[in-house]
């Protein structure tokens, strides 16, 4: 006799020739139902982690090619309910220095510029009640030259504290800047763009003593990254063919 929790196949000769499958009684099906369940959550959990993962808020104080001052403003976008910030931003004091802040949003804003000529500054903002939400404009910071043409600064922004207005961290993506004391893809500031730059890249590239990586007016093509593309991209462009008139 078959037991309930078995099919087979009979054939006219009253033989079982093949079980072809079984199921489980009602409690190991509510086991497995339970265990499925389960398995669906964790993964709904994990996917929905991954999808978070990347903070809507970015802090960003951008690029620059300029021989004389700039004004560089720290933005933090597509924030909400913000309520204090400090931020720290870093560079060469060979290249460049900050010689003065201004703060861009109402509130308690306090600055440290004592250590300017040591290569950063930090800045401290907080409100007493209500937030800001959006786009905003944390500080302004004036960024003079210190050295010579064809020196490059990298902008590094440090953010030690966001926070909503319950004391909770607000997740954000850093993008950093640069300044660039001269023409976009004068990689060798001759204030020529040719192909000397485009073999500066590539001897940069290559790791070769004497070529430092200039990742600002080195990256021309616009991509994000510094490789041999952005050594054929100039070169094209130095000889003026069509389709690569602009740098980045």
């Amino acid at each position: 006799m078959l037991c309930g929790c078995q099919q087979a196949m009979i054939f006219g000769d009253n033989r079982v020739r093949r079980v072809i499958g079984a199921y489980p009684d009602g409690n190991a099906r509510k086991t497995i139902m339970s265990r499925l369940a389960l398995l669906i959550v964790s993964l709904l959990f994990f996917f929905s982690a991954i999808v978070a993962s990347g903070a809507a808020t970015t802090v960003t104080i951008g690029e620059y090619f300029s021989e004389t001052d700039v004004t560089a403003p720290i933005m933090i976008n597509d924030v909400e309910e913000l309520a204090a910030a400090t931020i720290k931003v870093s560079y060469d004091p060979a290249a460049v220095v900050v010689t003065a802040i201004d703060n861009g949003v109402s509130g308690s804003f306090i600055q440290n510029s004592q250590y300017a000529h040591d290569g950063w500054v930090k800045m401290a903002w907080y409100l007493v009640d209500g937030s800001l939400n959006g786009d905003v404009t944390f500080a302004l910071l004036a960024i003079s030259p210190s050295g010579s043409y064809g020196d490059y600064s990298d902008l590094e922004i440090e953010v030690e504290t966001l926070s909503d207005t319950e004391y909770q961290t607000i997740d954000a993506d850093i993008i950093n800047g640069f300044v660039y004391r001269g023409m976009n893809g004068d990689v060798n500031a001759d204030r020529v763009i040719d192909a000397a730059d485009s073999q500066y890249i590539a001897n940069s590239i290559a790791g070769i003593l004497g070529y430092p990586s200039k990742f600002g007016p080195s990256e021309v093509s616009g991509d994000g990254t510094v490789d041999a593309y952005d050594c054929v991209y100039l070169a094209r462009h130095a000889t003026g063919v069509p389709g690569y008139e602009h740098l980045k």
